[in-house]
């Protein structure tokens, strides 16, 4: 299914929603004796952000098997910050892995498309975010002659994505912006389920009460609570701050109300870490920051549709935190 919505600061989507294929779905199998109960398996990863020794590590505890019918499934923020972006996208196409974009993801994209726009000089985008984060969005004479008429435009980007972008190729930019925002997954059906009936994965988080379809391309990005519009107890509003509670305890809440309940897996939310709701697992637990990178274990047993989280312990060079950006042009795409 391909649902077109508006961009709202997101760079083009190609697709909206993905519906991933049975055929990389675990099943319940009368050869399951031969193959074991760990064959055919999902496996789903938090923020990986370029860190490639963590996610090598992690599919090596894992025992990730693609030829066993192991299939990978990353939780957006594939790219950006961290040291080979470029390494993760390429193992990512290696295994034939699908993924939901992230808002980093997007930025690297947008960044990519504003080069591309503009003369397609990364080197000078780089130097002029650079200048412009240290010099408080004012350009030195000498960099405003080098740059021409690159240096009227207003920068959407820090120098990270641009950065970022730049070791991209062509490829690896078109596999990521031919991923979809939401992906969904069909369990299969009349069999016990530790995940609930429906599974969904989206980078950042979804607003309770709101079809998939009319979910906001720019919440599903970078949502992290819900606020309750003044005399509507029964309206949520996606935030992108910090809250009292995350917006999955809300999810919870309202998936106690229905008949047939979906479980949501998400990351973007690296403070909480580790989130293990009754419908919602987030699986951002900061390996950036040098912290551990998850991953959701899906597999078919005897026993039904079970599931497992896997941690290895950061094995790149992490990132220090910095503070959140202003709210200018630039903290919708890089935060």
């Amino acid at each position: 299914m391909t649902t077109k919505k508006p961009s709202n600061k997101v760079f083009p989507i190609t697709t909206f929603i993905s519906n991933l294929p049975t055929n990389l779905i675990p099943q319940p199998s009368l050869s399951s004796f031969e193959n074991g109960p760990q064959s055919r398996r999902l496996v789903i990863v938090g923020d990986i952000h370029g860190m490639k020794k963590s996610l090598e590590n992690l599919l090596e505890k894992v025992g990730f098997d693609k030829a066993k019918g192991d299939h990978l499934i990353l939780a957006g923020d594939i790219t950006n910050k961290g040291p080979d972006s470029s390494g993760v996208v390429d193992l990512a196409i290696k295994l034939g892995a699908s993924a939901v974009r992230g808002n980093h993801d997007n930025a690297v994209l947008d960044a990519a498309a504003e080069v591309a726009a503009n003369g397609g000089d990364f080197e000078l985008f780089k130097n002029l975010a650079a200048t412009e984060t240290m010099s408080e969005n004012t350009t030195p004479p000498e960099c405003l002659e080098k740059a021409g008429p690159a240096a009227n435009i207003k920068l959407r980007h820090g120098p990270t994505s641009y950065n970022t972008a730049a070791q991209l190729s062509a490829h690896q930019i078109e596999w990521l912006a031919g991923l979809p925002l939401i992906l969904r997954i069909q369990l299969p059906e009349d069999i016990p389920s530790s995940l609930g009936n429906n599974l969904v994965v989206a980078h950042a988080g979804l607003v309770p009460g709101v079809p998939l379809e009319e979910q906001d391309p720019h919440a599903v990005l970078h949502m992290r609570s819900l606020t309750r519009k003044l005399g509507e107890e029964d309206e949520l509003t996606p935030d992108e701050s910090f809250g009292e509670e995350g917006w999955a305890a809300g999810w919870d809440r309202w998936q106690e109300k229905l008949t047939s309940r979906t479980t949501v897996v998400f990351g973007h939310d690296a403070k909480r870490r580790l989130q293990l709701g009754k419908y919602t697992i987030g699986l951002d637990t900061a390996c950036l920051y040098g912290h551990q990178l998850s991953a959701l274990v899906i597999s078919v047993t005897d026993a039904g549709i079970e599931h497992q989280i896997v941690q290895v312990d950061c094995a790149d060079a992490p990132v220090v935190p910095t503070a959140p950006a202003k709210e200018d042009n630039k903290a919708a795409v890089d935060k």
